[in-house]
C-alpha cells in the first residue's frame, strides 16, 4: 500500500487561505513567573484559547471541510473527538449548514458535551475506550450515509492546524523554541512541519503528560504504539496511540518530546491564571508546563501553544488545590 505523502509548505499556505473571517489570529502574550522579570521575558503565550470555540481545532475544522467535495459536506459528517474538535466541527458545521455527529467518550467533559450540542451537532457515546470512537464513527457513517472523518489520519487536520505554526514564525520572527503538546499528534505535526519548512533554525518540542505519553514511548520505538494506561487531568490529550499520518511527520520534524507530571500542569495552571491572566484548560496548559518546569531550555525566546480554555469549574478548583498544596 502506497502512503499518503507528507504535507508540504505549499498545502499549509493554501489552508491557511481558505480559512474564513471567523477564525482569529490569536495573540502572542509574554508572560513572566514574578513581577522582576517583566520587561525581560523568555517565555511568551500563543493563545489559542482566546480561538472561537476556546481551543485551536476550529482551524483545522474549516479546513477540512473546505476542502471536501460538495457530495460529500452534502452527506453530513461524523468523527470522534475528546471534546474540542467536537466543537470546532459543530462550530464549522453550523456556519456552513452541514449535519455534523460527533462520536465522544462517557467520560468526556460535560461542559465539551453541552458546547458541542450548543453548536447544533449530535452526540454519540461509545463508552471510555479511545480506539472504540473511530469503529463507531465507521458505523455511523455506514448506517446513515453520513461522510467519515478520521481526524487521526486526515492529511487537511495536519495543514489546517499547521496555521498555528505560520502566525508564530510571522509575528515573532525571534522565536528560538516552540512548545507544542502533543495526543494523537495532528496539532504536533502540522506546527512542526510549517516552522521547519519555514524556520528550519526554530526549535520544535512536543509536550506530553507522563501519564499519557504514547507518542514520547512511539518514538522511542520507531513506530506508532498504543499505550496500556492512561491517567491525566489533561482530558483533551486522550489519545492511547498517535495516528500514523501524524507521526511520520513527528519523526521528520518534532525535535523530541519532553514529559511532565500532574503537578507540574496544575502549576502551570495557576502561573498562567494568575500571572498571564488566561485561563487554560489541563491540556493546553501543557506546552507552557513544560517551560515553567524546567523541562526545555529556559534561556531561549520561547513560544508555548496554549491551546484551549475550555475548562469546568471543579477541575479549575482542582487544578488550584494541586497547585497549593503540591499534590500529585
Amino acid at each position: 500500500m502506497t502512503m499518503e505523502k507528507l504535507v508540504e509548505l505549499e498545502d499549509i499556505r493554501k489552508a491557511r487561505e481558505a480559512l474564513p473571517p471567523a477564525i482569529r489570529r490569536t495573540p502572542i502574550v509574554p508572560l513572566s513567573r514574578d513581577s522582576s522579570g517583566v520587561g525581560q521575558e523568555k517565555l511568551f503565550l500563543k493563545a489559542e484559547n482566546l480561538q472561537v470555540t476556546g481551543a485551536y481545532k476550529p482551524r483545522a475544522a474549516f479546513t477540512v471541510l473546505h476542502f471536501q467535495s460538495p457530495e460529500e459536506r452534502a452527506r453530513g459528517v461524523v468523527l470522534s473527538s475528546s471534546g474540542n474538535f467536537a466543537q470546532g466541527f459543530a462550530y464549522a458545521g453550523a456556519c456552513l449548514g452541514l449535519p455534523i455527529v460527533v462520536v465522544m467518550m462517557d467520560r468526556a467533559s460535560p461542559t465539551k458535551v453541552e458546547a458541542t450540542r450548543g453548536y447544533g451537532a449530535e452526540v454519540v457515546f461509545c463508552g471510555n475506550d479511545p480506539l472504540a470512537r473511530q469503529p463507531k464513527v465507521a458505523e455511523i457513517a455506514q448506517t446513515r450515509g453520513m461522510t467519515e472523518i478520521d481526524t487521526w489520519e486526515n492529511h487537511m487536520v495536519v495543514a489546517g492546524h499547521a496555521s498555528i505554526g505560520l502566525e508564530i514564525v510571522e509575528d515573532f520572527p525571534d522565536v528560538e523554541t516552540i512548545l507544542v503538546p502533543v495526543s494523537s499528534g495532528g496539532l504536533a505535526a502540522g506546527v512542526a512541519t510549517a516552522v521547519k519548512l519555514s524556520r528550519p533554525d526554530v526549535k520544535v518540542i512536543g509536550v506530553q503528560p507522563v501519564k499519557a505519553n504514547a507518542a514520547y514511548v512511539s518514538l522511542q520505538k520507531g513506530e506508532p504504539t498504543t499505550n496500556d494506561y492512561w491517567d491525566t487531568l489533561a482530558d483533551g490529550l486522550s489519545a492511547v496511540r498517535p495516528g500514523g499520518l501524524p507521526f511520520r511527520h513527528l519523526q521528520k520534524y518534532l525535535d523530541e518530546i519532553v514529559l511532565i507530571s500532574e503537578e507540574d500542569l496544575a502549576a502551570a495552571f495557576r502561573v498562567l491564571l494568575f500571572r498571564a491572566k488566561l485561563m487554560g484548560e489541563p491540556a493546553g496548559v501543557v506546552a507552557p508546563a513544560a517551560y515553567l518546569t524546567g523541562k526545555v531550555d529556559v534561556g531561549r525566546k520561547t513560544v508555548a501553544l496554549l491551546s484551549g480554555g475550555n475548562v469546568t469549574e471543579s477541575v479549575v478548583q482542582k487544578m488550584l488545590q494541586m497547585s497549593a498544596s503540591g499534590e500529585r
